[in-house]
């Protein structure tokens, strides 16, 4: 699988999202800052692994995502649950390759937050997965794009000229659409108005 970008800027995404992370206090601050982080633009840097965002220092990238000053913390000297989740946020984007806006969407930033215990202390791996299976249980990216495009799977298929069986299959799951011919892909990406990446799906390991 291809990762979001390379794998030698993956560390520095992962530290710094996780200081930045660190400036929240609880789960509703986590999800504002995870709002603002998308909506700022910043979000889509880290997504192209942009070396000047994820090696910036903290307190400054915070600032370019909330446009103001960080409030100061005092000493502490053991990792947050805040500083975890970010953590570990950056790495589940690199890793699936999905927009943040995605993972938030699916898994809200204050639900990776309660996931601290147990899994802090279990692999990346391990977070990978559980993450995953929150994040399969969800719609399709293709089911989600064509729903809020207003069409039935039947009219998908007749203006994108792909069977009717093979979007229901990959709206199922039971065909996998990270495998689908690219003509396909882009047929129905056309029709849709989106990319063929958002079409694509984590892969579950």
């Amino acid at each position: 699988m291809i990762r979001a970008y390379n794998e030698i800027y993956v560390d520095d995404a992962m530290y710094t999202l996780a200081e930045v992370f660190d400036y929240a206090v609880d789960g509703k601050q986590v999800d504002m800052l995870a709002q603002d982080f998308v909506m700022s633009g910043v979000a889509a840097q880290f997504e192209r692994g942009n070396p000047h965002y994820i090696n910036m220092p903290s307190n400054a990238l915070y600032y370019e995502i909330k446009k103001q000053r960080p409030s100061p913390r005092g000493c502490n000297f053991e990792k947050t649950p805040q500083y975890w989740c970010g953590f570990v946020l950056a790495y589940y984007q690199w890793y699936t390759g999905l927009r943040f806006e995605e993972i938030f969407r699916r898994l809200p930033a204050s639900e990776i937050l309660k996931m601290y215990h147990p899994l802090h202390e279990a692999s990346l791996r391990k977070f990978v997965d559980v993450a995953n299976a929150i994040v399969m249980r969800a719609d399709t990216n293709l089911a989600r794009i064509r729903k809020s495009a207003n069409l039935s799977q039947r009219k998908l298929a007749e203006y994108s000229e792909v069977s009717l069986r093979s979007i229901q299959l990959y709206e199922q799951r039971r065909l996998d659409i990270n495998a689908a011919a690219a003509n396909k892909l882009l047929r129905i990406a056309r029709v849709l108005g989106c990319y063929v990446e958002d079409l694509l799906e984590p892969e579950m390991h």
